[in-house]
């Protein structure tokens, strides 16, 4: 034999594929409340060993945050771009029903809001990544209703803090109430009359 001849690695070889658990995991999380999801369930769904997913990503709560970081990237990027669009506060609102109200993804729910609903169970890398999404959306609300009151679209009492605040809660209130089984048609009624203080003359 030559001594040119590659030998083979020594070892176990690495099999686990990383974007395979984010999706296992991201299905199973937003499917069902995240913190009743164990880890060994997910392990069992994704075909892998303790050990490999806790070389990959540390911790559950490491898990937990590539997750959330995951789903950021696929679907809060899209309330993100509606918000930022620049067509109007009356074109982003009515985009904002549509996507609550009838985008597929959100029957079951928002991962995002069902971890902020369970923060007191969640690790600090999470946690933390929880916060600065619920920072960064309450800054895009702020900005899309101080620009439309500079506008002049929007002539609210309220304060620009405290109505991108309520928009918040209203989009998470439609979502929840989908995932409960709610009729689309009356959330988005209900989610219209709400927004409806935004367009009041």
């Amino acid at each position: 034999m030559s001594s040119d001849t590659a030998k083979p690695a020594r070892g176990r070889p690495r099999t686990m594929n990383a974007d395979k658990v984010l999706d296992v995991a991201m299905t199973a999380y937003w499917q069902s409340d995240p913190t009743d999801v164990s880890i060994n369930a997910i392990c069992q769904m994704a075909g892998i060993s303790k050990p490999s997913l806790y070389r990959e990503y540390g911790s559950e709560d490491g898990l937990k945050r590539a997750v959330l970081d995951s789903y950021a990237e696929q679907v809060l990027s899209d309330v993100f771009t509606i918000v930022n669009s620049g067509n109007g506060l009356q074109a982003t609102l009515a985009a904002l029903v549509d996507f609550a109200t009838a985008d597929p993804r959100m029957e079951t729910g928002c991962l995002f809001y069902k971890m902020r609903a369970g923060k007191h169970r969640l690790g600090p890398e999470t946690l933390a990544r929880v916060a600065e999404i619920d920072a960064a959306a309450q800054a895009a609300y702020m900005a899309l209703l101080q620009a439309a009151r500079d506008r002049g679209e929007w002539h609210g009492a309220l304060s620009v803090e405290a109505g991108a605040s309520y928009l918040g809660e209203q989009l998470a209130l439609a979502i929840t109430q989908r995932a409960s089984g709610e009729d689309p048609v009356r959330i988005r009624e209900m989610m219209t009359l709400a927004l409806s203080v935004f367009i009041r003359p």
